[in-house]
């Protein structure tokens, strides 16, 4: 592969020889005013030189000429004919593009292939969308402080970012959205979210990002929020080469102590020594790597040498925390092989950067108490059941490429092949001290964690012109074939936790080893999450009853997507009382206290001070699949000039099936297949379980079928040239992730939340309704107003389940009654002066989850429900509530000064403020965990020497805002801290050369 790739580079700087030394290009681009589409097929003659040209798919045009002055004649059925003077200069390139059917025509200096990789260019695609749309172009991501995908998608318009990597649209939680990288279908990384985390796609490889908010047949329909587009760069129409450099420096941790491990590599995957050792993968599944006893096992003496084979860093090494680096190469070129119209255009990119961040966490978890009445909730108090206060030191590695081919061996016949592959990892080490007020001790806790996250999609697609007549508009078919594979790779993730009483006897009482889980323990985790697609659309253009341009489209789509999850973990039992060794006392490190010599069997201890083992207790395995199969049928279609309607219906039948179970039952007769048949009926189900037919956890079997028909109908209405007003009504839906099916919980650290899926989740239908008024005042400059309001069915929300007598709370998914949201957004941008440009949008939200019907809640409460219902395994503190995740308000501002009249050195202020939201569900009586609303503010100043050479300077989060989210404690009317961390203030500067 790295020969091909260096190949494919030597190609590249080959200056093109095609073209004499003497002659002048002429490029271009033609659009139809109508629709603000591409015009494919269109003739560009200059007589005088008896030359032609036709433009291609994307209405794109190139012609050689000799140096001179020329009239050339641009020509397509259907549209007048229009005729341009143009000075071709040698060894120069001139740019003309031209607007089908318009009164006034306007010459636009064309720099890339892609006519929509400007803010004016995406801003005219959204003018011209069918539906509601927003979104955020490669000329924007590159003015901004962005480095990744998450964080450029916060500036669009109803965009909330969790995490700084999920994507709430409109207040709807991530799952709720759904994200396609180059129109095909990708999995997640997480095993835990069904949404792909944003901040895996390094910004350096974007050439935009769209988000869809209103759906249409063609596109899947699965989404309700928003349907988040990002597509790669694309190859130039010339040769190109970019180099960039950039260094930052973060005020928490540049220059600081930090701690980490070797976890990775310098691409962001897990070293070899960091895997597990083979003498245990090597083993067949059903074996359980644990000393034998009278029911089986393995030899004590092959278990117990097993700890040398392993890494033995527990201890994470001490340095001086470095500066954040990133680099970016990109090259590209379109060779032109015959005059007739075939060309070859190849880009190839390629990105790196590391990011190094401290912060101090603070958190704190509660059990309610009442002492009036636990249905009375303005008597309830809060009872601290844990605290810690925890140093995170943190690495990430972002690594991204792309190569992409394309092909037109002919006008109207061209062929592409895109590929991405992208590496995310962290490296993570959490030092923690706290308090576990259940059982009355003090701990120290430290947590080393690797992860790698990997995305390869490849995608091999066409777009070709069918002419059934030589003066009609040509049909159009695009396809492509797709794969895609995401992994999660967490290897040797090592726990140690050491303890005293609370109080402790005395200020220097020693802290003492816990001495079981999750104490001296390793875990190793991998996912693997697989798509296959095949997509396919096809567009016949006719005229209705008016003459006016219509057009059928027609499609379908077929994905088989499978998705496995493996879990080991590994512990340690002490033979002999802790406390008699000094390496059981800290700060005694993990190697000295878990030397693969404390295992060895010897005379004096013929069981080994320690024994070694593995724990298979709970599920730590599923396996998990979906097929899909969709067609769909839309219209295009002007009822009068200025009234459009584009809609129609797609239909999706999909099968989902997820089986968790236990490695160690991998073949047991034990590991049922079937789930308990029909779970829509909970009676029926409950008889079941009663019968011994089928577990409480539905055997470990989450299996759904759906066949759904999905309506669209948008409507767009010219009120003038420069005004639209939109209405929509559409259908969709949200199936559960193959991951909330699975009864399987874990958690990533000594005291840290547990979340369950359900195998018994159905999908949630939702009815959208919106309307938009948009107003295009210039280019660049527009207003809009939108409301929008959903009434969703069986919802999936994360609701509490009742625990007693642990310091982690419990979570699972469960299908909600209904839920409704209702908002208001507006979008505004305008430059000033010709020295000034501002922007700002910002919407508002009200939303309503009704969780569980009351009379079902107190039922359960009162004991009157089998124990094997559902809702009696449900403890929600409130039945009704806010959408979790979503905020009331949410706040974008942009203000660029342009400091020279050129326009080449800008300085522009970002900030982004969202409001309250939920951040965890309350559970077991105590209230919901609510975010605080909190504003981001960023400075960035770009200086654009010449046409190569490019300087940015930017300071991030220069407010270093706390993040703060709080329980209130309705007895004392106070709010007890949940968790609150800095991220600190950074500061960044970079620099771009293009060598063309």
């Amino acid at each position: 592969m790295k020969n091909v790739i260096l190949s494919i580079i030597i190609i590249l700087l080959f200056p093109i020889t095609l073209f004499a030394q003497g002659a002048g290009n002429l490029r271009g681009t033609i659009i139809d005013s109508e629709n603000g589409e591409a015009v494919f097929g269109a003739t560009i003659v200059v007589r005088s030189e008896k030359k032609f040209a036709k433009t291609d798919f994307d209405g794109k045009y190139d012609l050689s000429l000799p140096p001179g002055s020329y009239e050339v004649e641009y020509q397509m059925y259907g549209y007048a004919p229009q005729k341009r003077t143009i000075n071709i200069i040698a060894g120069k390139t001139q740019s003309m593009n031209v607007t089908f059917g318009a009164q006034t025509l306007e010459t636009v200096e064309v720099k890339d292939r892609a006519i929509n990789n400007t803010e004016a260019s995406m801003l005219a695609l959204q003018r011209k969308s069918a539906t509601v749309s927003d979104g955020i172009s490669q000329e924007a991501i590159k003015k901004s402080p962005d480095s990744s995908a998450g964080d450029v998608v916060r500036r669009v318009t109803g965009i909330t970012l969790i995490g700084g990597k999920y994507v709430f649209v409109r207040g709807l939680g991530e799952r709720y959205s759904n994200t396609l990288l180059n129109d095909s279908i990708i999995p997640s990384t997480e095993p835990d979210k069904r949404v792909v985390p944003l901040d895996i796609f390094p910004a350096g490889l974007i050439k935009n990002i769209r988000v869809i908010k209103t759906f249409q047949p063609e596109d899947i329909g699965e989404f309700s929020g928003g349907l988040v587009k990002i597509e790669t760069q694309e190859y130039p129409d010339q040769f190109q080469m970019s180099l960039s450099l950039g260094v930052g420096r973060n005020m928490n941790t540049t220059g600081k102590e930090f701690k980490t491990f070797n976890g990775g590599d310098f691409l962001g995957r897990a070293n070899p020594d960091m895997q597990m050792p083979k003498i245990i993968s090597g083993l067949p599944n059903e074996v359980v790597y644990e000393p034998g006893n009278r029911f089986g096992g393995l030899p004590a003496t092959l278990t117990n040498i097993t700890p040398v084979f392993f890494n033995g860093q527990w201890t994470p090494k001490t340095e001086t925390g470095s500066y954040d680096k990133n680099f970016s190469f990109s090259i590209g070129n379109t060779f032109k092989i015959t005059e007739s119209g075939q060309r070859l255009g190849v880009l190839v990119g390629i990105t790196r950067s590391e990011e190094y961040r401290f912060r101090e966490e603070k958190s704190r978890r509660y059990n309610p108490s009442n002492p009036v009445n636990s249905q009375v909730k303005e008597t309830t108090q809060l009872n601290k059941v844990q605290e810690q206060d925890a140093d995170i030191y943190n690495k990430e590695t972002n690594f991204g490429s792309n190569v992409n081919l394309a092909y037109e061996f002919t006008k109207g016949q061209s062929i592409h092949f895109k590929n991405l592959y992208t590496i995310n990892s962290d490296t993570n080490v959490r030092q923690s001290s706290g308090v576990n007020y259940i059982d009355n001790f003090q701990f120290l806790a430290d947590t080393n964690t690797f992860t790698s996250r990997s995305l390869l999609n490849s995608t091999f697609g066409g777009d070709h012109a069918i002419q059934l007549g030589t003066m009609a508009r040509p049909h159009k078919l695009d396809w492509n074939l797709s794969f895609s594979e995401a992994t999660r790779d967490e290897p040797n993730l090592t726990q140690q936790v050491w303890r005293r009483s609370d109080p402790p006897s005395s200020p220097t009482q020693a802290y003492l080893r816990l001495g079981n889980n999750p104490d001296g323990s390793r875990f190793f985790s991998v996912s693997k999450d697989q798509v296959k697609q095949i997509n396919v659309k096809y567009e016949i253009p006719f005229e209705q009853w008016n003459g006016l341009k219509s057009s059928l489209k027609v499609g379908g789509l077929a994905m088989d997507r499978y998705k496995d999850f493996r879990f080991r973990e590994f512990g340690v039992k002490y033979n002999s009382a802790i406390g008699n060794n000094i390496a059981d006392y800290w700060p005694a490190p993990g190697e000295l206290t878990y030397n693969a010599s404390e295992f060895l069997v010897t005379r004096d201890n013929p069981s080994g001070k320690k024994t070694f083992s593995e724990r298979q207790i709970e599920p730590n395995a599923y396996d998990a699949m979906q097929k899909l199969q969709a067609s769909f049928a839309q219209f295009d279609l002007p009822l009068m000039p200025k009234l459009r309607f584009v809609g129609g219906v797609r239909f999706e039948d999909s099968y989902q099936k997820v089986k968790t179970f236990r490695l160690r039952d991998s073949s047991s007769i034990a590991n049922l297949d079937y789930g308990c048949g029909d779970t829509n009926n909970e009676d029926v189900r409950v008889a079941l379980v009663n019968s011994n037919i089928c577990r409480q956890d539905n055997n470990g079997v989450g299996e759904i079928r759906t066949k759904d028909r999905l309506p669209s109908a948008n409507f767009v209405y010219e009120v003038h040239k420069d005004m639209n007003l939109r209405l929509g009504y559409t259908q969709t839906i949200t199936r559960p992730d193959l991951r909330e099916l699975s009864p399987f919980g874990f958690t990533p650290y000594f005291g840290a939340d547990r979340i369950f899926g359900n195998p018994n989740l159905n999908r949630t239908y939702i009815h959208n309704y919106d309307l938009r008024w948009e107003y295009y005042l210039t280019q660049l400059d527009y207003i809009g107003v939108g409301v929008f309001y959903k009434q969703m069915s069986d919802p999936i929300e994360m609701i509490g389940r009742p625990v007693a007598g642990s310091i982690s709370a419990q979570f699972t998914y469960t299908n909600a009654q209904q839920a409704y949201i209702r908002g208001i957004e507006f979008d505004y941008r305008k430059e000033f002066l010709d020295r000034f440009r501002f922007e700002t949008n910002f919407f508002f939200i009200k939303s309503r989850v009704d969780v569980l019907p009351w009379s079902t809640y107190a039922l359960a409460k009162m004991g009157l429900l089998d124990s094997n219902n559902r809702a009696f395994t449900y403890d929600p503190t409130n039945l009704s509530r806010a959408l979790q995740g979503q905020s009331d308000f949410v706040y974008n501002l942009k203000f660029d000064w342009f400091i020279t009249q050129k326009k080449n050195q800008t300085i522009g202020v970002y900030y982004n403020y969202f409001g309250n939201r939920i951040y965890a569900v309350g559970a077991n009586g105590t209230p919901d965990a609510i975010e605080r609303g909190v504003g981001l503010t960023d400075i960035v100043y770009s200086y654009k020497h010449d046409e190569r050479l490019d300087l940015k300077a930017a300071a991030k989060n220069i407010m270093d805002t706390r993040f703060k989210v709080y329980q209130r404690s309705e007895l004392t009317g106070q709010d007890e801290l949940f968790l609150s961390y800095r991220m600190g203030v950074t500061f960044t500067v970079a620099a771009t050369y293009k060598f063309n």
